[in-house]
């Protein structure tokens, strides 16, 4: 594990110094990064200390006994809570790094990281005012039904191929630790080790966020209001990631390509595949998940994505 941490850092400072020289655009990117980094560190340190009191309890140990006894209830659990909570896409990531590394089961963990991002009550209030009722309300059932279904697709893998490991071994190496550590021993290094991976790996998830964003600025969505309706849900969800926009700045972006002719459709699977497999949430799955998880989640939440898209379309016209 140590020996990932300058790997990680280099190939962030390194996109920095490139940015900086590259484009007098970007040159101030290195501070909104670090501004962002601001507003989440107290988030980072909760869940911070949040693993360190799993690692300390035994609650995790019966939580864990629990969901791999009931995994089916585990993935509608996790699916209605991730629905429903205000959790953010970015703001999972650390969540989930501190559930997998005491042991939740990936099936569950799959379902609420793709639906949890989608939506809250905050944001459904916000798009109903903005794009309408129903479209809140799909909105709200998509992130539903992409968490079950993700859930349901990876617990059927699992049991499959029960013998793969899903999780990077060093997301879980904390977990075997000895067991006559003394509880705050291992309170302070399941925190300390947790802060330092989340802080990492969203530091260079941010850096590449940002990087895409500046340099491509919002043309890449005007396009998405001159594309046949058939097409415009695909394109909405490969826009929807790379050029993602913070869910709430979205929304009146979106009634205004919807007002020159955005198909109802891809503002939908552009909301969910920007919410569901963002940049930086991408680059952070991927620090926890072997390549086989990570194809996984892409798959799902772009497939999640285009369906939710095509039906929006399909029920409109019908």
């Amino acid at each position: 594990m140590k020996g990932r941490i300058p790997l990680v850092w280099m190939a962030t400072v390194a996109i920095w110094v490139g940015s900086a020289l590259w484009s007098e655009a970007n040159r101030d990117l290195v501070r909104s990064v670090l501004e962002e980094l601001t507003k989440l560190l107290p988030l980072i340190v909760f869940v911070a200390l949040l693993a360190g009191w799993l690692a300390s309890s035994r609650l995790a140990d019966r939580c864990r006994d629990t969901l791999n006894s009931r995994p089916l209830q585990a993935i509608v659990l996790a699916s209605l809570i991730g629905a429903v909570t205000p959790v953010c896409g970015i703001a999972s990531v650390p969540l989930i790094a501190a559930l997998l590394r005491q042991g939740v089961p990936i099936a569950a963990a799959m379902a609420f990281w793709l639906s949890a991002p989608v939506t809250d009550p905050g944001m459904l209030m916000l798009t109903a005012g903005i794009l309408g009722w129903p479209f809140a309300l799909g909105k709200l059932l998509a992130a539903l039904v992409l968490g079950l279904v993700a859930g349901g697709v990876t617990q059927g893998l699992v049991l499959r191929h029960p013998e793969r490991h899903w999780v990077r071994r060093e997301v879980v190496a904390a977990d075997s630790a000895p067991c006559d550590l003394r509880q705050r021993s291992r309170f302070l290094v399941e925190a300390m080790s947790t802060f330092a991976m989340v802080l990492r790996w969203l530091t260079l998830a941010l850096t590449v966020e940002a990087l895409v964003r500046t340099s491509f600025g919002e043309a890449g969505y005007s396009i998405l209001s001159t594309v046949d309706s058939l097409w415009a849900v695909p394109l909405a969800v490969l826009v929807g990631g790379p050029l993602y926009i913070e869910g709430y700045a979205a929304l009146p972006l979106l009634r205004g390509l919807i007002d020159m002719g955005l198909a109802p459709g891809a503002a939908m699977a552009f909301l969910i595949s920007g919410a569901a497999v963002s940049l930086y949430s991408a680059i952070a799955v991927w620090s926890l998940m072997r390549p086989i998880a990570f194809a996984l989640y892409l798959s799902l939440g772009m497939l999640g994505a285009l369906v939710a898209g095509w039906v929006t379309d399909g029920v409109l016209a019908w």
